[in-house]
């Protein structure tokens, strides 16, 4: 089993990062989870969040067989990671090593609690509508930004 280095999001760069590291990293805020819509090349985000996630706590429900039951879901990795930071958020830890930028102060391994992502209002916490109440026809109307791609 992997072990989490001390203070390993600052002496190692995203590719040298271990599975348990790389999981760790995620800072929980389910902003990812959020559903993208795609219409004339365009992509656009809205505030609808995947059928898998639990809004208590943004993790996903089904999170080992995410990709299985979601078709659109990305399993984010160091492979595909730049490929992938158009759409991350300004706030993903991911999307911050990457820039070499450093973690937030209300991210789980600066401040060693899970909830003050959510105590802060940076996840989709009280944010959102959860995609099983949402009709389909009415989606367009939950768009938030343009995801400039």
């Amino acid at each position: 089993m992997d072990k989490v280095r001390e203070k390993f999001w600052e002496k190692y760069h995203l590719d040298q990062l271990n599975e348990k590291e790389w999981e760790t990293l995620c800072d929980g805020c389910g902003k990812c989870c959020l559903i993208k819509l795609q219409n004339k090349g365009k992509l656009y985000l809205t505030n609808i969040a995947c059928v898998q996630i639990d809004l208590k706590n943004c993790r996903c429900t089904n999170y080992k067989d995410r990709t299985k039951l979601v078709k659109d879901c990305v399993k984010l990795t160091q492979k595909n990671l730049k490929a992938n930071l158009n759409w991350l958020p300004y706030t993903c830890s991911y999307k911050l090593l990457y820039e070499k930028k450093s973690l937030p102060p209300w991210h789980h391994l600066i401040s060693k609690d899970n909830n003050t992502v959510h105590q802060k209002g940076f996840s989709i916490q009280n944010n959102c509508a959860h995609q099983s109440k949402i009709k389909s026809k009415n989606v367009d109307k939950y768009i938030v930004a343009e995801i400039k791609t």
